[in-house]
């Protein structure tokens, strides 16, 4: 089968599956997409005009939960536990990264400080949840990487970036679980290799041109001029 993934360079939800596919050494090719300027045959084939979309032959596969399973169950070995509870319970933890995924792209683009603090906040309740949850090592289910992991090292990695130029986000004494977890994922080849060279750069290139709060901590010299506030 050829596997095709369609990708935007810094979507965390593409690095996703690209985690997986690295993991597992399965072939791919990947291309990348302007989505401010989405070709036609990808609009026409992304049903919800985003990516990550996987092409397998000709068919084309959609969300990135549903790509990881497919890839997991198509390519051996499985990264999903073999005891039914504890996968469903991994597919929870997998949706639930989904909500701690939206309040890592919103600490970009808050604009006023208190907005910023009010979602990092939000943040740090839902990661109080993984914490207490989490009770293996290296990885989330212990020594077997899984589908979890995928899911959540975008995330690490993402604030792993906003602590180089804002301060430390995940403290050691409130979260010495996830920390030792998250310097685990990052420390992998799958993910170290699961997007472009640049990928921090273009980071911090998004969060200027977002022009949050959080984007105060980069170098207007370095970035460009910031756009005037808005007067209403």
């Amino acid at each position: 089968m050829a596997l095709k993934l369609v990708s935007y360079k810094a979507c965390p939800f593409v690095q996703r599956v690209a985690i997986t596919l690295q993991y597992k050494c399965v072939d791919y090719d990947i291309e990348y997409i302007d989505l401010g300027n989405p070709p036609d045959w990808f609009l026409a084939a992304s049903p919800l005009k985003k990516v990550p979309i996987l092409i397998v032959d000709d068919t084309v596969i959609f969300e990135s939960a549903v790509i990881n399973e497919y890839i997991d169950e198509a390519y051996q070995p499985t990264l999903q536990p073999k005891d039914l509870l504890l996968k469903a319970k991994n597919r929870s933890w997998v949706e639930f990264s989904n909500n701690i995924s939206l309040y890592t792209f919103q600490l970009t683009i808050k604009e006023g400080k208190i907005d910023f603090k009010r979602v990092l906040e939000d943040l740090l309740d839902d990661f109080d949840r993984v914490e207490e949850y989490l009770w293996a090592e290296p990885f989330f289910n212990g020594k077997q990487f899984s589908l979890v992991d995928a899911s959540y090292a975008p995330i690490f990695q993402r604030l792993h970036f906003l602590e180089q130029i804002y301060k430390p986000i995940i403290k050691k004494d409130r979260y010495p679980r996830l920390i030792n977890w998250k310097k685990n994922l990052l420390s992998l080849k799958a993910v170290k290799e699961s997007t472009v060279a640049e990928i921090q750069n273009l980071y911090y290139q998004l969060l200027w041109t977002r022009q949050g709060y959080i984007s105060s901590y980069l170098s207007e010299k370095e970035y460009g001029k910031r756009r005037p506030k808005k007067l209403y």
